[in-house]
């Protein structure tokens, strides 16, 4: 008898590969069997899955460190870790869909409730302006009015692709992690320590997430707080900085995220301004 996976000789009672330690397998599939599989290796206690979330949590600099260095069938595929985990937060998200809505509004509530003030504006209460004064307060309601529609659109879009815009993001975090801590690392093994952190923080802000709906809408704001904390605890440990080189870690990497916002907030302002000139012209 011969390993079906790398075909070396075995013994009539292996249980596994003494080559490349794979079980051997002398049954046919049967849905029990499939039930089993399915339990053991995804959510089993000695998955990879749960070993590769409980060292995230403890050890997050080893996960990295071992899976870079060519150690990868100790922890599950980084990608397949986030996959699960942007899959999982998806469904939550969908089920509490406007509990997810009403959570992320209270990130800006006072520039919401102000673009709401200005989107609601009472025209006809200025009769007495000038009609270039007139066309300024006419001009700021369209604007606030786009601007809360491009904002609903885009929570609304976040919701149904959350698991693709995820994706997406990745390759921007990745730039972010490079530009913070530039050696000695390349750019793809930043998407591999980015895949893994990520991953490992959507699982936690879905724990925010679920107390914000039990206790305070505003206690999901501190898994922003958290996602980047573990991300310097998480490279700080992996490139063994010092307390100092910590705190400079952290303004680099506050200035990355300001850019990055900056760049986000000024889309939101263009768009809304665009649909409300494109707006007035139809007028």
């Amino acid at each position: 008898m011969n390993c079906k996976n790398c075909q070396t000789p075995l013994e009539e009672d292996a249980q596994f590969c003494n080559y490349c330690g794979a079980k051997v397998i002398k049954s046919r599939i049967t849905f029990k069997e499939l039930v089993t599989l399915f339990i053991d290796d995804i959510f089993g206690v000695d998955s990879r899955f749960f070993r590769t979330l409980k060292e995230m949590a403890i050890h997050p600099d080893r996960v990295l460190n071992e899976y870079l260095s060519g150690v990868r069938r100790r922890y599950v595929n980084p990608f397949a870790f986030m996959a699960v985990a942007v899959g999982i937060s998806l469904v939550v998200f969908k089920y509490y869909e406007q509990d997810f809505l009403d959570v992320n509004s209270e990130f800006n509530k006072d520039s919401i409730e102000e673009l709401k003030k200005d989107a609601n504006m009472d025209l006809s209460q200025y009769k007495n302006l000038s009609e270039q004064e007139f066309k300024k307060k006419e001009l700021k309601k369209s604007i606030a009015q786009n601007q809360l529609k491009f904002m609903d659109s885009y929570m609304n879009f976040m919701l149904n692709y959350y698991n693709i815009m995820m994706f997406l993001f990745l390759p921007f975090y990745a730039m972010l992690s490079k530009w913070t801590y530039r050696k000695p690392h390349n750019y793809g093994e930043h998407i591999i320590m980015n895949t893994y952190i990520i991953g490992f923080t959507t699982f936690v802000s879905l724990i925010f997430f679920g107390l914000a709906l039990l206790i305070n809408p505003k206690i999901y704001s501190l898994s922003f707080l958290f996602t980047i904390v573990f991300y310097l605890f998480a490279l700080g440990k992996l490139y063994k900085n010092t307390f100092w080189q910590h705190i400079l870690k952290l303004l680099r990497f506050s200035l990355g995220l300001l850019i990055i916002f900056a760049f986000i907030l000024l889309i939101a302002f263009g768009v809304g301004i665009v649909m409300a000139a494109t707006g007035m012209v139809k007028m």
